[in-house]
């Protein structure tokens, strides 16, 4: 092997493994939001605009999806919604959950908030225009894209990760759960955002 090649290559090694290293020290613990994530931001609700912000003071468990979506989307809010119902009535009225849809082409303010709230009456559904959604998915790192469905009644799919991201009081971003997450993770970590 050429010497300049040799060198190039053990350089090229050597950064990668420095960036790694740099991640995986600095990485937050799982479950555990990047400090860079999340903010404020202002959608559509059945009543009007609503920003983060409104909601200063509570916790706020946010998930992004579509109300068409045929199986994560339910069972996630599903989860979340017996979770948060297996907490206090002091600790439920402390939570607010938000139900932001990456469909805005099809969920108008009173169908996603229509749907929001078979899941939990507490839940407020969001929408905006697609770029405000994209603006809002990017924010908090959310996956999304539109698939084409052929010969289908639907046209068009959703794909898009799954988490329920927990906000604190003071609107700062403090956890990701996985959508694997059992409701003992998901009021775990609902217990421990209320205690800061």
């Amino acid at each position: 092997m050429n010497k300049k090649v040799s060198i190039t290559i053990q350089v090229l090694v050597a950064i990668a493994l420095g960036i790694w290293l740099s991640y995986y020290f600095n990485s937050p613990p799982p479950g555990e939001a990047p400090l860079q994530l999340g903010g404020d931001f202002t959608l559509t609700t059945a009543d009007g605009p609503a920003s983060l912000h409104d909601f200063k003071g509570k916790v706020t468990a946010i998930y992004f999806g579509y109300t068409s979506c045929p199986d994560v989307c339910p069972t996630a809010l599903y989860n979340l919604a017996a979770a948060i119902n297996k907490m206090t009535p002091e600790e439920q009225a402390q939570i607010q959950g938000l139900f932001v849809t990456l469909d805005p082409e099809r969920d108008t303010p009173e169908k996603v908030g229509e749907y929001a709230r078979h899941f939990h009456p507490g839940f407020i559904g969001m929408t905006g225009t697609q770029d405000q959604i994209d603006q809002v998915a990017q924010q908090y790192l959310v996956i999304h894209k539109k698939v084409p469905m052929p010969g289908s009644e639907q046209e068009y799919a959703i794909d898009h990760s799954s988490r329920v991201y927990i906000v604190g009081r003071d609107g700062k971003l403090l956890s990701m759960l996985p959508h694997s997450s059992t409701e003992e993770d998901t009021i775990a970590y609902l217990r421990e955002a209320l205690a800061k």
